[in-house]
């Protein structure tokens, strides 16, 4: 069976960073790279993994190339601080790493929820 690694970029999300961090709990390995937040956004990351590493803000590129160094698994999911992992999305991911994904990568359509209503793009 696969594993997989999820990674979450962060600076000052702690109202956002425990949901988002509970949502992929079942996740073989949590990563966070956080930039120096002054909130409690390290302090609740460090609830779910000791993994989280602390970055100087050089843009979202360098950090996420920073977040897949530190995984250690060939799969690696992305999600934002204000993005949730659904129970839907789970299940499809933990069948594609059970069975073996049959392929390089994987879109994940995405919804946007943005003040008080979902978006149809």
């Amino acid at each position: 069976m696969s594993k997989l690694s999820v990674y979450v970029i962060a600076y000052n999300n702690e109202a956002e960073i425990r949901a988002c961090l509970e949502s992929v709990r079942w996740a073989d390995e949590l990563i966070v790279v956080d930039s120096h937040s002054t909130d409690a956004t390290e302090k609740i990351s460090r609830e779910f993994t000791d993994k989280v590493y602390q970055h100087e803000f050089k843009g979202f590129g360098r950090l996420r190339n920073e977040a897949v160094a530190h995984a250690t698994h060939d799969w690696v999911f992305s999600l934002d601080t204000d993005e949730r992992a659904t129970p839907e999305i789970r299940d499809e991911i933990l069948r594609l790493m059970k069975s073996g994904p049959d392929a390089d990568a994987y879109f994940v359509p995405r919804k946007n929820y943005f003040l008080g209503r979902w978006i149809r793009h």
